[in-house]
């Protein structure tokens, strides 16, 4: 099904409309900046959240790394050793 003379005339209008850089410049920073600004606005803390999160659980886990090695180190009793 093909579309009609008029539906393609008015599409290729508006695609050449929309391909010139100055449209394209005015849609970027009237309606695309805008958004990305105030989602941006919007996620931020929770970004910031998650990279203290993700600081914390890798301290928290070489810590707790460190104690297993360090907590092998120590001198344990030897075990008894089997009779022949």
């Amino acid at each position: 099904m093909t579309a009609p003379p008029f539906a393609d005339t008015m599409f290729q209008k508006w695609l050449r409309y929309f391909e010139r850089e100055s449209v394209q410049r005015s849609i970027r920073e009237r309606v695309v900046d805008p958004i990305l600004n105030h989602i941006l606005k919007q996620v931020f803390p929770y970004i910031l959240l998650i990279c203290v999160m993700f600081i914390l659980l890798l301290f928290s886990v070489l810590v707790t790394l460190g104690v297993i090695l360090f907590q092998g180190r120590s001198p344990t009793p030897l075990a008894a050793s089997p009779t022949v």
